[in-house]
């Protein structure tokens, strides 16, 4: 009687250690089902394909797209920049050169 009782207490010990691993693998991985009604983790919707040529701004030596750039227009060559701040930076030290 004894025995079984201690084969029974064996058996509920090692589901519980289970049962508590496997819930911490979920967590550590990020695995396992969502939770109805828990908290949801918003997913990034995919950035656009911007199709077109590349062009180097002449600040910062970074390649943008010819489609999506902030552009001048100077000496009748087109001039492409990543960003607002390099298109100030360029007109601001073009004025003073």
């Amino acid at each position: 009687m004894v025995r079984l009782l201690i084969y029974v207490f064996n058996v509920v010990f090692v589901m519980i250690v289970g049962w508590i691993v496997s819930r911490i693998l979920q967590q550590v991985t990020g695995g396992g089902r969502p939770r109805p009604g828990g908290p949801s983790v918003p997913r990034t919707p995919p950035r656009p394909m911007v199709r077109g040529e590349t062009a180097r701004d002449p600040v910062c030596g970074m390649f943008v797209s010819t489609e999506v750039s902030h552009r001048l227009e100077r000496d009748g060559k087109l001039l492409h920049f990543c960003s607002p701040e390099c298109l100030k930076k360029f007109q601001s030290e073009a004025h003073h050169s």
